[in-house]
């Protein structure tokens, strides 16, 4: 099973940590340019954390945002249309969420509003430590996610951006406790934008009282798998 994840293999320790936990996974990652030229057809794409996208990509003035990479935005952006075209499964985390969410037509909150950004965004710890915020989130009862967790539960936060105006063809599962979308799925694609960060809470790092975000990555394996068997 060979597994895309569209960036640099820079500071993605943790992506490659939790997906270590599956043998049959064999990862591939852009190349120092950014490019995916050369690299063998993948059976699925994990789009990762990262800065903010340009915001004329979904029609707006920079208002909040930062740290700009517009070729990764637009490296991204192809590969998340075409994998989806081909009906390959995709995973966004984070920034991933919000590249899939405008990509295919919506548009993102460049910065949160307070109260809630200091209840989402990143924080340092008194060591220098980079830590994420906790809060209870709702998840839409009879979805595969409340298989999942149930529909009440407890997740990480790392961000100050986040989806606004959702993409035509995805639907919410689950949203935070200030009404922050945290779970979005196409309706008839195989394309997950999780907001919160299940990599970060996996396995050997997963926290008592909080998602566990093995349980999502072996479902989204779980999805690969069964769309190469019926490709075979």
């Amino acid at each position: 099973m060979r597994i895309l994840i569209g960036d640099r293999n820079q500071g993605l320790d943790n992506y490659i940590r939790a997906l270590s936990h599956f043998p049959e996974v064999k990862l591939y990652f852009l190349n120092e340019d950014r490019s995916p030229e050369g690299l063998p057809d993948c059976d699925a794409l994990l789009l990762p954390g990262g800065d903010d996208i340009d915001p004329a990509l979904f029609g707006q003035p920079f208002c909040g945002t930062r740290d700009v990479d517009r070729k990764l935005d637009d490296v991204q952006f192809f590969l998340a249309r075409d994998f989806a075209a081909r009906k390959k499964p995709v995973l966004g985390i984070c920034r991933g969420a919000q590249v899939l969410n405008v990509a295919f037509g919506g548009d993102l909150i460049q910065d949160l509003p307070e109260p809630q950004n200091a209840h989402h965004t990143w924080y340092h710890d008194e060591t220098g430590k980079t830590c994420g915020h906790r809060h209870e989130t709702a998840i839409l009862p009879g979805t595969f996610l409340a298989a999942l967790y149930g529909t009440k539960v407890v997740t990480n936060s790392y961000h100050h951006q986040a989806i606004g105006r959702l993409a035509a063809g995805f639907s919410v599962l689950q949203t935070s406790d200030d009404g922050v979308i945290e779970f979005a799925v196409h309706d008839t694609l195989p394309l997950y934008a999780v907001q919160w960060h299940p990599e970060k809470a996996a396995f050997e790092t997963a926290e008592d009282g909080m998602a566990d975000g093995g349980r999502l990555f072996s479902f989204f394996l779980d999805q690969v798998r069964s769309r190469m068997e019926k490709a075979n």
